[in-house]
């Protein structure tokens, strides 16, 4: 008569492959007896705790793992979720790179299973190179769409617009992670004698792309260029949604017109950076059309063309001021110097009527952090994070020229002779 006391006594010896055996031939009996179900479970707990130390050469120890694996799944004995995800990463850390493949992807987002995953393609990109999917569903209007949105990329003499195949391919990555780097793309088309010419490849890389993973990367394309070629973007849009690419252009720059944002700011440290992106994320959000360098710049732009540009097209521009910044300014030093120097011309010839730059204090004092010429301008304090949703909201009321307080209409005077 089976009893929980052989459970304990196997478990306590480690005897696992007995212990697998019970609970495949007493599956009724263990679910009736709540003592030997309770020893089950604790069997359950003690070998996924053991088996971490286990080496990962012993096949014994797989086959256990694989073992109770099917048990689960033949609803033999049923693990909890957290000991089944236990279960299958100790199986993937055990198994061959393409016998783990499988099991990783029922945890995508676990390290190892990344890691499994990118690894499993990057050796089936070197057996079979990159195989494009089947084309489904492309628009009546493709060819045209694709020419146009090429000619808006394909300006070299602008960083802020003009896609490379690295940053191309990037942007393809964003929403098809495993899709080949630069370089193997470029390798795998010399070795399939296929162009390398930008146009054609980048055509061969959207048809390739499942049908709404294409949408993503052309609409994506499409939000980072419309703040340099606005026209022309709403143009492909109308034809994206089976318009004329004509139609009502004129409207709908009105009625999608978002104020322009220049953000200044010196690189302190990671954290800083973060803090500005955070901002400049929620700023997007809220209806403002954000021009960040990391944004926009890769590798080997050319920063002054980008500064000169686009502070130029800004509606405002914000200035992040910390320590750091003010003496980059002072020494005009790097990017923030550069940046310093054209807002200054500026601001010196519209010394009483500021109606672009908007100072904001991030760290220290306006003494420490503020160049003396720039301290004479009202600026928004955002140095208390616990303060921070209020001084967000001056922010951007002032962006959007929306004022909390408004001066009321003038009324009638009133009549004084009255009794």
């Amino acid at each position: 008569m089976l009893s929980q006391e052989v459970l304990y006594q196997y478990l306590l010896n480690e005897q696992w492959k007995d212990i697998l055996d019970i609970l495949y031939k007493h599956k009724q009996h263990i679910k009736s007896d709540t003592l030997l179900n309770h020893a089950s479970k604790i069997f359950e707990v003690e070998f996924l705790r053991k088996v971490k130390d286990y080496d990962n050469s012993r096949l014994d120890i797989l086959d256990h793992l694989q073992t109770l694996n099917l048990l689960h799944h033949g609803k033999f004995f049923t693990l909890s979720s957290e000991n089944y995800k236990t279960l299958i990463l100790e199986i993937v850390k055990r198994k061959s790179l393409k016998d783990a493949y499988g099991y990783a992807t029922e945890f995508p987002e676990e390290e190892i299973c990344k890691k499994i995953i990118s690894d499993y393609k990057a050796l089936k990109f070197e057996e079979e190179g990159y195989r494009p999917k089947d084309i489904m569903n492309l628009p009546v209007n493709w060819i045209e769409i694709y020419n146009r949105t090429f000619e808006i990329l394909n300006n070299q003499g602008d960083p802020a617009t003009y896609f490379s195949g690295p940053r191309f391919i990037d942007t393809v990555k964003q929403y098809e992670r495993y899709f080949p780097d630069y370089s193997q793309f470029i390798n795998q088309r010399n070795l399939e004698g296929k162009s390398t010419s930008r146009k054609i490849y980048y055509y061969d890389i959207l048809l390739g792309l499942s049908d709404d993973t294409r949408l993503l990367v052309i609409k994506r394309i499409l939000e980072i260029l419309k703040p340099f070629a606005e026209d022309k973007v709403i143009q492909v849009e109308n034809l994206l949604n089976n318009n004329d690419p004509f139609i009502e252009v004129t409207q709908s720059k009105v009625e999608t017109k978002k104020p322009i944002v220049f953000i200044s700011y010196s690189w302190d440290n990671d954290k800083h950076k973060k803090w500005v992106l955070d901002l400049a994320n929620k700023l997007c959000k809220d209806g403002i059309d954000v021009i960040l360098d990391r944004y926009y710049l890769k590798p080997g732009s050319n920063l002054p063309h980008f500064v000169e540009q686009n502070l130029s097209k800004a509606d405002r521009i914000v200035i992040v001021f910390t320590k750091n910044y003010k003496l980059k300014a002072d020494k005009r030093s790097g990017g923030v110097g550069y940046e310093y120097s054209i807002m200054n011309i500026d601001l010196y010839k519209n010394q009483n009527s500021n109606e672009k730059i908007i100072p904001i204090l991030r760290e220290g004092s306006q003494e420490e952090s503020i160049p003396t010429f720039m301290q004479q301008f009202i600026h928004i304090d955002i140095t208390n994070d616990n303060n921070f949703n209020n001084s967000y909201n001056d922010l951007i009321r002032e962006i959007h020229n929306e004022p909390e307080i408004k001066k009321p209409e003038i009324g009638m005077k009133p009549n004084f002779e009255q009794t």
